[in-house]
C-alpha cells in the first residue's frame, strides 16, 4: 500500500512542477498582452510583428504544459475514483495531497488566481483585448453570464465578475 501512496504523491509532484511551468507561461503571456496592448497604442507594426512571433510560441508552448497537466489530473482523478477525472479541481487534489505538498498546491492556487486578477484588470482597459483573450486560453477566468455574444460587448469594459479556481483551464471551442 505505501508503494501505491507514493507512486500517488509523486504524481501530485509531476502536477505541482507543471503547474509551475503552465503559471510561468501565463505570466509570460500577460507580460506579451502587455507589450501588444503598447505596440498597438503607438501603431509600431514592426514590434506587432515580433509580438506575434512570441505569441506563436507562447500559444504552443502553453497547449504542451495544458496537455501534460490534463494527462495528470485525469490520471490523480481515475486513481481517486473521481465522477469526471480530466476536470478534477485543485481544491479536490489538495485533499488527498501529503501536508508537505499542501501548502505548495494552495500557493499555487492563490498565484492562479492572481495571474487571473491581472488578465481581467488588463482586460478591462480595452474590449480589444476581450476579444483577443476568446481567441486563446482563459486564464482561469469565467466571464460574467449575459444574453448578448461577444462581439456585441466590444464596447463594453469586460467586469470583475469572475475569479475561478478550477485546476483545468478554461478553452473556447471557436
Amino acid at each position: 500500500m505505501h508503494t501505491h501512496a507514493s507512486e500517488f504523491q509523486n504524481l501530485i509532484q509531476k502536477l505541482i512542477t507543471t503547474l509551475h511551468e503552465e503559471l510561468r507561461q501565463h505570466r509570460r503571456y500577460l507580460d506579451l498582452l502587455r507589450r501588444k496592448k503598447d505596440a498597438l497604442l503607438r501603431e509600431a507594426s514592426g514590434e506587432r510583428e515580433s509580438v506575434l512571433r512570441v505569441e506563436r510560441e507562447l500559444v504552443t508552448n502553453s497547449v504542451t504544459v495544458e496537455r501534460d497537466r490534463i494527462a495528470l489530473v485525469t490520471e490523480i482523478g481515475e486513481i481517486i475514483g473521481h465522477a469526471t477525472p480530466s476536470r478534477l479541481r485543485l481544491a479536490e487534489i489538495i485533499l488527498y495531497a501529503d501536508l508537505e505538498t499542501r501548502d505548495e498546491l494552495l500557493e499555487l492556487r492563490d498565484d492562479f488566481r492572481d495571474v487571473a486578477d491581472e488578465l481581467e484588470d488588463l482586460l478591462a482597459v480595452g474590449p480589444i483585448f476581450a476579444l483577443h483573450r476568446k481567441d486563446h486560453v482563459r486564464l482561469y477566468v469565467t466571464p460574467g453570464r449575459t444574453d448578448q455574444p461577444a462581439e456585441k460587448q466590444a464596447g463594453r469594459p469586460v467586469g470583475k465578475t469572475a475569479r475561478g479556481a478550477a485546476c483545468s483551464s478554461d478553452r473556447d471551442s471557436g
